[in-house]
């Protein structure tokens, strides 16, 4: 069995065992192909959403890669947003807050992760106070490096 998604790595290997139950007789190998910089990315997500209080996920809205980090997210955050751009952020998502995580899909545009870091910084700044942690997995930026 090969796979090259962008699912996590624990759906795949899910779907080795339920093949491997349907036909016990049979030799099913999982060979991992899962995209590094998806496993990557995941595993970055996972660390953002439990240090978080609430979560920014950027990416297209048909971005499987994108939904899934948000499912991720949510198993670790109960406050998690995905947005496109930073017109979609909402100022009642980040009351009280004291965290904010940022994190995007492989293919988001690094624009787009600078116009939502720099609108959440402005929202912080025009509440006069102090801005939240920025904990974000800049993957993307280095890869591209």
């Amino acid at each position: 069995m090969a796979a090259q998604t962008t699912q996590s790595i624990e759906k795949v290997r899910a779907l080795a065992g339920l093949i491997r139950r349907r036909f016990p007789r049979a030799e099913v190998r999982f060979v991992d192909t899962v995209c590094r910089p998806t496993k990557q990315r995941q595993n970055a997500a996972i660390e953002l959403a439990q240090q978080a209080d609430v979560v920014v996920v950027i990416g297209g809205a048909h971005s499987n890669n994108t939904h899934e980090l948000v499912k991720t997210c949510s198993r670790f955050c109960e406050r998690v947003h995905h947005v496109q751009a930073a017109n979609d952020l909402r100022e009642e998502w980040f009351e009280g807050v004291l965290t904010v995580g940022i994190t995007a899909g492989t293919s988001t545009p690094d624009h787009s992760i600078d116009e939502v870091e720099e609108w959440l910084e402005q929202l912080f700044l025009r509440r006069s106070t102090q801005p939240p942690v920025h904990a974000m997995a800049e993957m993307q930026r280095r890869e591209a490096a």
